[in-house]
């Protein structure tokens, strides 16, 4: 595999593609392109593979997650026969985008730590900024692992002399400030963009416009704050990611509904709306209709409220199936070995925990069945489902929906506390699965049935003021036929089927076991 030279010219200028990509992304596609077929005359595949990235990373900020996908894969390849260092981060740093963009969060961190991790120590300081951006992003901020990136990004800056650097760093560091409340601290940062764009020449991006409205709107400088989105309207206004015009149309409906100035806010809504649905951005969709919903109830149109809500409703369903369809393992970041031995345990326990119950999430369980499988005694497993969730959800609302995953999670760890063997995880969704490892079957049919009657008995009011909450189980044993982690999850599954048919409050296990009433 032909790698390029030391100091390759072509290699230099598709890593000033990529250096360029959080001002001008959208524009890069034609050089890109005539890089990697230069690239491709001369032999040097990897080369042509980085250039190609650059062409992922444009077709995943316009949503065309099939595209980046394929030309990822092809670049992966690359990298792993060449073993070049850089282009394998490179693929890192795109999965993770990628991933980002469908909504799976956990995917986002893993790829987002090992494009560190596989980032040689000759690689140029500002192509290691980037990363420790595309981290941040993803990142737990309440960490102080945010907070390093954040301060080696500028420490990067500084050295680099690397004004948009800066200016990256100091929006993503405001965004956060503003999101936990901080707002007073916000503001001064956002005194620093302005100082930095003003004294440089810059021209803030949308990315940045939209940052600092909603800190001039936080802080209760409506005026101020319409002033500074309408800029994002501009022609001439860079615009990086796909998502970054419904997002800033969707600040601006917040911004003119607090002026007063409903019919121009539901313009805008309109049109993040219109954006959102040609590019196939389910998240952007739901904060789209939830904002819908918020404001027709607010204006006592209940029947508009309503089907903004299960518009709502069915975004978020979509989203949530697509962060649910990916489990990942957060894997260490080498920041530096100080940070790295501080945060090891910290990025393992994000990489295999559900964040809205505390639980093992579908990877963590799926390491240990296999783990288990691998010891002498039986191994059961079970598949917990919640009776009529959707109900929940739509007579009660999404938040009563969530209050009750919380809730069975509590009730599900109890239910473990103190028993050995037994193991609980969240699959996804309204699913979740409990392991016994060296209980026999009967004793896994008396143990599943208590926990049916622990969720039957519990006070739910709080929740759901007054509808029940149940669940189904199915569960399959390795005294069956059944010695992998795909086969107990399938017969469970079937088996969970036969107990909602059944008329769901019940257990269903292996044939010739008596199952619950």
């Amino acid at each position: 595999m032909t790698r390029p030279p030391v100091g390759s010219a072509l290699l230099d200028q598709v890593r000033a593609l990529e250096r360029s990509r959080g001002y001008d992304l959208l524009e890069q596609v034609p050089q890109a392109t005539d890089l990697e077929q230069r690239a491709l005359a001369v032999g040097d595949q990897v080369t042509a593979a980085r250039a190609t990235l650059v062409r992922a990373d444009v077709a995943c900020s316009a949503g065309a997650l099939d595209e980046a996908s394929t030309i990822v894969t092809a670049a992966l390849r690359v990298a792993e026969e060449s073993g070049d260092g850089e282009l394998l981060a490179r693929t890192h740093y795109l999965r993770s985008l990628m991933h980002l963009q469908a909504g799976d969060l956990s995917e986002a961190r893993w790829h987002g730590v090992r494009s560190l991790e596989e980032l040689p120590p000759t690689a140029p300081a500002w192509l290691r900024a980037e990363h420790l951006l595309g981290l941040s992003v993803v990142l737990d901020r309440s960490t102080d692992s945010y907070e390093n990136v954040i301060a080696e990004v500028l420490a990067i800056a500084a050295t680099e002399d690397d004004h948009w650097l800066e200016l990256f760093a100091l929006n993503n560091a405001a965004w956060d400030l503003v999101d936990r409340g901080f707002v007073d601290e916000a503001v001064r940062l956002v005194g620093r963009m302005r100082r930095v764009s003003t004294q440089n020449g810059l021209r803030l991006r949308s990315a940045d416009l939209d940052t600092i409205a909603t800190i001039e709107m936080r802080a209760g400088r409506l005026e101020d704050a319409w002033d500074t989105i309408s800029h994002a309207f501009l022609p001439g206004t860079p615009d990086v990611g796909a998502d970054h015009e419904p997002i800033v149309r969707l600040t601006a409906f917040r911004i003119l509904i607090g002026l007063g100035r409903a019919q121009e806010a539901l313009e805008q809504l309109h049109l993040a709306r219109t954006v959102g649905t040609e590019r196939h951005l389910p998240g952007v969709l739901a904060e789209v209709e939830e904002a819908d919903a918020t404001y027709r109830a607010a204006q006592g149109d209940w029947e508009g409220a309503y089907r903004a809500h299960v518009r709502f409703h069915d975004e978020h369903v979509r989203l949530q199936g697509r962060q649910d369809a990916a489990r990942a393992m957060l894997a260490q970041a080498q920041f530096d070995a100080v940070t790295a031995r501080r945060d090891r345990d910290r990025f393992r326990t994000l990489a295999f925990t559900d964040s809205l119950t505390g639980l093992p999430n579908r990877r963590a369980v799926e390491d240990h069945v296999r783990e288990v499988l691998e010891g002498p005694g039986p191994v059961a497993v079970a598949i917990v489902d919640l009776d009529h969730f959707k109900r929940i959800n739509d007579e009660r609302s999404h938040d009563a929906g969530d209050a009750v995953l919380r809730d069975l999670g509590h009730l599900l760890t109890e239910y473990v506390v103190g028993s050995p063997g037994k193991f609980v995880a969240r699959l996804g969704g309204e699913e979740f699965v409990v392991v016994w490892d060296g209980w026999s079957a009967g004793s896994v049919l008396t143990s599943a049935e208590t926990l049916r009657g622990l969720v039957s008995a519990h006070d739910w009011y709080g929740c759901t003021t007054g509808l029940p909450v149940t669940v189904s189980i199915g569960f399959a044993s390795t005294e069956e036929p059944c010695t992998t982690w795909s086969e107990l999850m399938a017969q469970a599954d079937e088996r969970l089927y036969d107990a909602k048919r059944g008329g769901r409050d019940r257990v269903v296990g292996p044939a010739g076991l008596l199952q619950g009433a």
